[in-house]
């Protein structure tokens, strides 16, 4: 039986200093174009050079990301699809997920409120800006300091699961099909989360597998605003910083059709591009925790375009307040854990007070 503070709602774990709207600053093309101070907290000191596979020789294909079936993983083909699983998890970290069983309709819906919501007039979306010290709502997050380069990006941030977390003043009101259809997309990533979980507690020979699966218990959504980006400074911006994502699992729904996402793979960067139909999935710095580096979180970041907006929209999952992150004594066996034991609501504290920066989070629960 769950601890009913389980379900309460987490406060005071920590916010983002306000920042400029991206959305509105990029409207105002000439104003950029004569005052290049405008844009000086977002353009870095190096280019974001894309260095696929500096070890290849030229002309070598280009990897992509392993593809699971998740309709084989739970059924006859369960051992081929499990050891793809595994390999993914452990030399990968990302992957894709196809014949997940969420309806066509549910993603098509959810990418069409996700564009219409950013396509509203700035005063609507504001309206929804997150509050001082909290980071739901429209905004930005990670930003802890005026000195910070920023992001090319605005999002909206909502908890989702379970219901009790939900502060439904900063749902949107419009598109009117946004709460009903954002209800229906939570629960079926949900369920996708938990089944992936419960093949990766199989895999890893943990005998309960919801000591695995109750990084599905706590879901938030992340729907993210790239705006076409000047091309005077396109290799020197980013829509998100490298990093590593604070988690326990990671589900990505591609919103537009352009390209943008990249991982950190064989020292350079790797574009991946969507499969229709698939969600990105990929693990979280929690899992590398709780597999004791078995498993590890990898870094990515999203790169901007001169022409095109962008949009997606990731969910994240994570074990209930009222419970500990730290490594699975099972997975663990004889060696030594590498990894501090911590409650989540001290992790989160520590995730919301840090920016985004590679594998920094990490870097902080390591046993020294």
């Amino acid at each position: 039986m769950s601890d009913p503070m389980d379900d309460a709602k987490p406060r005071n774990l920590g916010g983002s200093l306000p920042v400029p709207n991206v959305q509105a600053l990029a409207a105002r093309t000439d104003e950029l174009a004569l005052t290049p101070t405008l844009l000086r907290r977002y353009v870095r000191p190096q280019p974001n050079t894309v260095d696929l596979r500096p070890d290849a020789p030229a002309g070598a294909e280009q990897e992509h990301v392993p593809v699971i079936d998740l309709g084989r993983l739970l059924a006859g083909g369960r051992d081929e699809e499990a050891a793809r699983l595994r390999s993914a998890c452990e030399d990968w970290g990302f992957f894709q997920v196809v014949n997940h069983g969420i309806p066509e309709e549910i993603l098509e819906e959810m990418k069409r409120n996700v564009m219409e919501f950013f396509a509203l007039p700035l005063a609507e979306k504001a309206a929804l800006a997150q509050e001082p010290g909290g980071v739901e709502g429209y905004g930005q997050a990670f930003v802890v300091s005026e000195e910070q380069t920023l992001d090319w990006a605005d999002m909206l941030f909502l908890l989702t699961q379970p219901p009790s977390y939900r502060d439904l003043h900063l749902w949107p009101s419009r598109p009117s099909t946004f709460k009903n259809c954002l209800e229906s997309y939570s629960v079926e990533v949900q369920r996708v989360a938990g089944e992936l979980l419960g093949a990766m507690a199989e895999n890893l020979g943990v005998r309960d597998h919801s000591d695995l699966t109750r990084l599905a218990a706590s879901q938030s959504v992340r729907m993210n605003y790239y705006p076409p980006c000047p091309e005077a400074h396109v290799d020197r911006m980013l829509g998100l910083s490298p990093h590593s994502d604070a988690v326990g699992l990671t589900l990505l729904l591609q919103v537009s059709p352009v390209p943008g996402l990249q991982i950190r793979r064989n020292g350079g960067w790797l574009p991946v591009t969507p499969l229709p139909g698939a969600l990105i999935v990929n693990v979280g710095d929690v899992i590398e925790v709780l597999t004791n580096g078995k498993y590890k979180s990898v870094e990515h970041r999203a790169v901007v375009n001169t022409r095109e907006e962008r949009m997606s929209m990731a969910t994240f999952h994570n074990g209930n307040f009222g419970t500990t992150y730290g490594p699975l004594k099972e997975v663990v066996g004889e060696e030594e854990p590498r990894y501090r034991s911590v409650s989540v609501e001290e992790y989160t504290k520590l995730v919301f007070s840090s920016k985004l920066d590679g594998k920094n989070i990490m870097d902080a629960m390591k046993i020294n």
